[in-house]
């Protein structure tokens, strides 16, 4: 029974995430579907990508990734099905699988294009509806990827954050964005503590693999203020700012018992830095 976990940013007050279900189940009706989210921001293809990036290892081999985050809905912008040994995606080829593209290795895409694989009208406002749900179901019922139409090369790519190793050694990155509870993540990692020292394993192609000493390590804000790195939110006093390495391995930011994002002078994009005092 083929899995089809969806990411949109419909929300969950409208009819729309019932209705690709059920363009979905009346093509596929034995394909089990998961909610991934409904909730990231109307428009934004960088977190988009970023969700479905951090997702990905948890699903079953053979998921299938429908994807809409869709602002250019109705323009030129391609829609997209692409296919690697492990998964496949549908979505709109505007930068939404930059990450998957970035360390998931060469994949075969095609644009969505064949007409026997789309709802009959096809409107120029919900292509989650007419084209992403329709392809993901015929791909979940075995339709083989390249009978939904030619095969694409230039998929669109957004600019990688930063992370970088530089002599000290120093680690730079940045703000990537802000979770539900107001903690900072930032794109530093992926870090993994080994006796003494911390591991930077990069989760990103362009920077090579480090050793940290874990003893005063600290992160550097974009004002200047330094933290510690620390375990948990509970290692400082309520309304105390933390850094430590999250759930992803990623360095993230908190405030305890507050939301750093309200608290400190941080914003998305912004540069930090791992280093430690000698």
């Amino acid at each position: 029974m083929a899995t089809i976990a969806l990411l949109t940013d419909f929300g969950e007050q409208d009819v729309y995430v019932g209705i690709l279900k059920g363009v979905i189940s009346g093509i596929a009706p034995h394909a089990q579907m998961i909610d991934l989210a409904h909730s990231v921001p109307p428009g934004d293809i960088a977190k988009a990508a970023f969700e479905l990036h951090r997702s990905i290892p948890y699903f079953p081999l053979g998921t299938i990734f429908l994807a809409v985050v869709d602002p250019g809905v109705g323009t030129d912008r391609r829609p997209v099905a692409i296919s690697w040994p492990e998964r496949m995606c549908v979505g709109p080829d505007n930068g939404i699988f930059t990450y998957l593209l970035a360390t998931g290795g060469e994949p075969t895409a095609v644009e969505l294009s064949s007409s026997a694989h789309r709802l009959e009208q096809v409107g120029n406002t919900f292509h989650g509806r007419d084209i992403f749900a329709p392809a993901a179901a015929y791909l979940a019922r075995g339709v083989k990827l390249e009978e939904l139409g030619p095969p694409v090369k230039d998929l669109v790519r957004l600019p990688l954050p930063r992370l970088e190793l530089i002599e000290g050694p120093l680690v730079k990155g940045e703000i990537l964005h802000t979770d539900r509870f107001g903690n900072l993540i930032t794109s530093i990692g992926v870090l993994r503590l080994e006796g003494d020292d911390v591991l930077l394993e990069p989760w990103l192609p362009h920077c090579p693999p480090a050793r940290l000493p874990a003893t005063g390590l600290r992160l550097r804000l974009p004002n200047g203020a330094y933290l510690s790195i620390s375990s948990t939110y509970a290692d400082v006093s309520p309304g105390e700012a933390v850094a430590y390495i999250g759930s992803l391995g990623l360095l993230e930011i908190a405030v305890n018992q507050a939301r750093a994002v309200d608290v400190l002078p941080v914003t998305t994009g912004q540069e930090v830095v791992l280093s430690y005092k000698g």
